[in-house]
């Protein structure tokens, strides 16, 4: 689902100037004379809400009550602290709010219109609090750490926190991890499956199984993360999403819960369909087999 609030007001230009250069929204479009309607959306790129305001030959029907309000829930008592000063350089000064919860719990400023706008901390999420307990509290700390972590198999495929209480991880449990911790704090970043042509070029570790079988490459399922259009691999400090990116096969985006049983069968479908397009004679169960014994040679160092 996707939401958007909209308004109607008397001016549009001090809407915009408050929501964009006070609270730090972007003006993401607008259109004009849209049957008799002008209108402006602010908000966040490539998020599932914004907010519209429109003006027409009418004057708006409503007036402002105490209890109408937008909450915009911040990570960072500095981030609600910038906001508040950038509102009272502008002559807008923080008032008390006829909730008391909001009194204690966030910082409530009017916007041109004379509605209420709270900032409020956000409280994190399951899987934020337990890297918080770890003393973790940027993004960019938490990818090191899980990078870090030595590579290996958890004890349950679909609970990606023992990556933290066990302290290692594999590209899947490690990448699913890190996509559920951005989601809960509104990080933009993808998860994604890719299927490459495993080599003796791209994983050494494996050339001798390849030898014994006659293959030149076994179609192998890869995590990882995608953020602005670059493929990010934090399985571990060697790793190098560029030594694959040539040799991907396919690639899907997934969500963190598809990591387990998701990932295995549509990697054993993408075999199956690999098998009777190719002129290979090993069966899928051959090729399966051939592949597991590759897994294990796999030292940490290498791309899994």
């Amino acid at each position: 689902m996707h939401f958007r609030h909209a308004r109607h007001t008397n001016d549009l230009q001090p809407l915009v100037s408050f929501y964009t250069e006070v609270i730090g929204l972007e003006k993401l479009g607008n259109f004009e004379n849209h049957d008799v309607y002008d209108g402006v959306f602010v908000g966040y790129r490539n998020q599932d809400w914004e907010l519209e305001f429109t003006v027409s030959n009418e004057k708006p029907g409503h007036v402002p009550d105490e209890d109408d309000a937008l909450v915009f829930y911040l990570s960072t008592e500095a981030e609600i602290h910038d906001i508040v000063k950038q509102a009272v350089n502008r002559g807008i000064h923080p008032v008390k709010n006829k909730n008391p919860y909001w009194n204690v719990h966030g910082h409530t400023i009017t916007d041109p219109d004379g509605f209420n706008v709270i900032l409020a901390l956000r409280s994190p999420g399951v899987t934020s609090e337990k890297v918080n307990s770890l003393g973790i509290s940027d993004w960019n700390s938490l990818v090191n750490h899980v990078r870090n972590l030595p590579y290996g198999r958890n004890e349950n495929r679909h609970d990606f926190t023992l990556v933290l209480s066990e302290g290692k991880g594999s590209c899947s449990s490690k990448h699913a991890l890190l996509k559920s911790i951005a989601d809960e704090n509104h990080i933009d970043v993808k998860l994604c499956i890719g299927i490459y042509e495993m080599t003796k070029s791209n994983t050494p570790g494996i050339a001798n199984v390849l030898l014994e079988n006659h293959i030149d490459f076994i179609p192998e399922a890869h995590c990882y993360l995608r953020s602005n259009n670059r493929r990010l691999d934090f399985t571990n400090p060697h790793s190098d999403i560029s030594t694959i990116e040539s040799v991907l096969l396919t690639e899907i985006e997934i969500t963190p819960e598809q990591v387990a049983d998701f990932k295995v069968e549509f990697h054993k479908d993408f075999i199956r369909n690999w098998l009777s397009e190719t002129n290979i004679r090993s069966t899928f169960d051959e090729i399966w087999e051939i592949r597991e014994r590759c897994i294990a040679n796999l030292s940490n160092n290498d791309i899994k």
